[in-house]
């Protein structure tokens, strides 16, 4: 049994590290596209800027003689842009922090619904309505401001569009931080209502909203201590289809959990997961008896093991025994004489093998 759970556990180990993996290899998959994007739209618009360039200069050159460029093949598409340039480049973690601590950080305070006015560009002063936000990009898109000409080619038209024309006027996403939250406030002493542009917003209490699964918090006006409520979210519309399930058949109680059994049958395990998975961490109450039982019978046998009396164990159980009957030796004046000598004759014998004098003997000097 200790085996199944030791690899029960390493099973999931390698499975964390498999899934760490893939999870830094898909981070860096996304900075990788994002680096070939901002490199493709870099490309691109120092391409276009050469190119308008080069025909200012022959239009300077020639006059009257130069070429119209609005014919041919950009009959229609002369003035636009590609769709790579409707989107900013990705910014670096530092960027965006620094455009979106105007607008609450990593908290955007600036949603769908809002109203901002544009502080730059040729729409400047215009107040509009946001239709996204980029965070990424640390951008949004204003409703009907910004507006730019974008070519669009034929393999991006679908057949079930219902626009097909290859050129479309769309708002153009704008930095967040050239535009500024549009709030109608209310002067105590004249109770004149006018639109007031709010510089900065900062974020207030967070709390959780358990309907929604999702953190919730409150945009203050600094300085003034004022809420400033969120737009208004229009409840999506569902419709009912042919294969929708009723209602009434969800809402029937076709299961009552009881203290005599577990509210999931236990084979329901067996078909989210493979019976004889190493990922599996609950086993049958059979399965665990049978590794269980196995464990004892190798106990069992290691125990036996060292039980059992072999040839050998007996000749030593049998010395052992008339060592014991000896009991200890004691040695006498003779045998300490014997030891003795013999100590003496090997030392003398290693004495000699190392070329060292005798005992007793002086060593002999040599006159220089």
């Amino acid at each position: 049994m200790q085996k199944v759970i030791r690899r029960s556990i390493l099973a999931e180990k390698q499975a964390h590290r498999r899934l760490a993996k893939r999870k830094a290899t898909r981070k860096f998959e996304i900075a990788k596209g994002h680096r070939e994007q901002n490199a493709f739209a870099l490309k691109d618009a120092t391409q276009g800027i050469k190119q308008r360039r080069i025909e200012r200069r022959e239009d300077w050159e020639l006059g009257p003689l130069a070429p119209r460029r609005d014919v041919g093949d950009k009959q229609n598409s002369y003035g636009t842009v590609g769709t790579q340039r409707m989107r900013g480049p990705v910014l670096k973690t530092e960027e965006r922090r620094e455009i979106l601590k105007q607008v609450g950080g990593r908290y955007l305070n600036l949603v769908k619904g809002d109203r901002v006015v544009l502080l730059d560009g040729r729409d400047k002063g215009k107040i509009g309505k946001i239709l996204s936000t980029d965070k990424i990009r640390a951008e949004c898109t204003v409703e009907g401001l910004n507006m730019m000409d974008v070519e669009v080619p034929e393999w991006m038209i679908q057949a079930e569009d219902t626009d097909k024309r290859p050129i479309r006027t769309i708002p153009q996403p704008i930095s967040l931080s050239k535009v500024r939250l549009v709030f109608p406030l209310t002067d105590p002493d004249t109770g004149f209502t006018r639109d007031v542009i709010v510089k900065k917003l900062i974020n207030g209490p967070m709390w959780f909203d358990r309907h929604t699964g999702k953190q919730k918090w409150s945009r203050i006006i600094p300085g003034l201590g004022i809420k400033v409520p969120w737009p208004k979210v229009e409840p999506k519309e569902h419709r009912d289809h042919a294969v929708d399930t009723l209602r009434m058949d969800v809402e029937t109680r076709t299961f009552v959990p009881t203290l005599l059994r577990p509210p999931m049958p236990s084979s329901v395990i067996d078909e989210l997961r493979n019976k004889y998975s190493v990922f599996r961490t609950r086993h049958d109450p059979e399965y665990i008896a049978e590794k269980t039982k196995e464990d004892e019978a190798k106990e069992a046998k290691k125990k036996l093991s060292e039980e059992m009396r072999t040839p050998l164990k007996e000749i030593n159980r049998k010395l052992r025994k008339m060592r014991k009957q000896k009991g200890k030796g004691e040695l006498t004046m003779e045998m300490l004489e014997k030891l003795g000598q013999i100590i003496a004759n090997k030392r003398e014998l290693s004495l000699g093998a190392a070329g060292m004098p005798k005992v007793g003997k002086a060593p002999e000097t040599v006159a220089v």
